[in-house]
C-alpha cells in the first residue's frame, strides 16, 4: 500500500506517458471556440492573464452570454468572462479587471474582428458612417430588388 508507514520510495518511471500535448480544437471546430482562441487578453494583471490563457488552452474558458454587473459602478458593462470591473472603471481607477487589485495592467482587451487602431474610427466623417449603415440597393441581388419594389410601392 502506498500509505503504509515507511513505504515512501518510488520504483522506476511512470507506467504510461503522454506522447503529445492537449489541443483544444482537435475535435471541436465551432465558431465559439474559434472566437475564444483568437481573443486577445488585456486589461488584466500578468497573473490573471496567465490564468485566463490556461483556461483557454485547456478548454475550460466559458464566455459570457449576457453582460455582468460591474462591482465598481453597478452597471451591466462587463463583457468578458471572469472579469469583475468594466473597461471604464478599471481605466479610471487603474486596477485589474479580473482581480480588482491595483497592479500593472497588461495590454488592452480586444474581441476578434475589432480594429486595434481607434484613430481610424475617429477620423471617419458622419457621411461615411451613414453610408456604411444604410443598405445599398445596388448590392442586393435581383430577386430582392423586385420584392423590395413591391413592398415599398
Amino acid at each position: 500500500m502506498s500509505s503504509q508507514r515507511g513505504n515512501v520510495a518510488k520504483k522506476g518511471a511512470p507506467k504510461h506517458s503522454n506522447t503529445f500535448g492537449f489541443k483544444n480544437n482537435l475535435h471541436d471546430t465551432s465558431k465559439q471556440l474559434k472566437t475564444v482562441n483568437s481573443m486577445k487578453i488585456g486589461g488584466v494583471c500578468s497573473r490573471c492573464k496567465e490564468i485566463i490563457e490556461w483556461k483557454i488552452k485547456y478548454k475550460k474558458y466559458k464566455p459570457l452570454t449576457i453582460p455582468k454587473k460591474c462591482v465598481k459602478c453597478g452597471e451591466k458593462r462587463v463583457k468578458f468572462a471572469y472579469h469583475i470591473c468594466c473597461d471604464l472603471c478599471s481605466q479610471n481607477v487603474n486596477v485589474c479587471r479580473k482581480c480588482g487589485e491595483a497592479t500593472k495592467v497588461v495590454g488592452k482587451a480586444l474581441l476578434p474582428g475589432h480594429e486595434e487602431d481607434e484613430d481610424e474610427e475617429d477620423d471617419e466623417d458622419d457621411e461615411s458612417v451613414i453610408q456604411r449603415l444604410e443598405p445599398s440597393v445596388e448590392l442586393l441581388p435581383e430577386t430582392v430588388k423586385v420584392k423590395s419594389k413591391k413592398v415599398f410601392y
